[in-house]
């Protein structure tokens, strides 16, 4: 696969985390040319030192100014855009039940995990149909399929992630440009340094394989509906969950 994405010009959000770390990482190991952006700057400069070849941008793809400017940065590097992963995202309220949720708290989510995603999209199909084609993955979630109590904003943002991803396949198939999502399970990332043990062995004890998944086998699934071994791949949602949603 890697001969497959040597020199493509990909453009990572969320980059700074676990997972979209492991994605930057990936790709570049591939031989792509990639461009990091987060709004953590700082986490940004440690993988650009860390990783050769990586170029970074810190942005706030929330805001309209903030999407124009990192994608005029790739114009100008590269003048084009062959993978956009849409990575970033938060959790919003974890405690509330919907009717509890403030409709602030709501929106928040909804511009992290749909507007934004939204915004980076249509940046990139402008220029994908220009050039002939190009490859979307995003990060969707299980909690997009299955109601979870008390994270109610993040399911229903991942839900819409996912009619995203389907919209934008259907729409822009004809014009060679490919959509897909990955929806990964629980992912050894920093956020579960919080859990008490006894709480992460009970997730664990739900899943089949009896494990959490590491974030390079989220990003190889990310690498490979990327490429073009997966050029017939296009609309698909693939779970990344050790059977635990089967």
């Amino acid at each position: 696969m890697s001969e497959r994405l040597a020199d493509k010009v990909v453009l990572v959000t969320g980059a700074a985390g676990g997972i979209g770390s492991a994605v930057v990482r990936r790709f570049a190991a591939a031989g792509a040319r990639v461009v990091a952006t987060d709004l953590d700057a700082e986490g940004l400069d440690r993988l650009a030192a860390e990783v050769l070849g990586v170029r970074s941008h810190a942005a706030d793809i929330t805001d309209a100014d903030g999407v124009a400017m990192l994608f005029a940065a790739m114009d100008d590097a590269f003048g084009r855009i062959d993978i956009l992963v849409n990575n970033a995202g938060i959790g919003g309220p974890r405690t509330q039940r919907l009717h509890e949720v403030a409709l602030e708290d709501f929106d928040r989510v909804m511009a992290a995990n749909l507007r934004a995603p939204l915004a980076m999209t249509q940046a990139a199909l402008s220029r994908m149909v220009a050039q002939g084609g190009g490859a979307i993955v995003n990060l969707a979630s299980p909690a997009g399929f299955h109601a979870v109590p008390r994270v109610g904003a993040y399911s229903i943002s991942k839900a819409a992630m996912i009619m995203l991803t389907k919209q934008t396949a259907k729409e822009y198939a004809a014009d060679g440009i490919r959509c897909n999502a990955v929806a990964p399970g629980v992912t050894r990332t920093p956020i579960l340094d919080d859990l008490p043990d006894a709480h992460l062995s009970q997730i664990v004890a739900m899943i089949p394989q009896g494990r959490i998944a590491e974030p390079c086998e989220i990003a190889a699934m990310v690498a490979y509906l990327a490429s073009d071994d997966a050029s017939y791949v296009n609309g698909s949602i693939v779970m990344v969950d050790g059977a635990a949603g089967s």
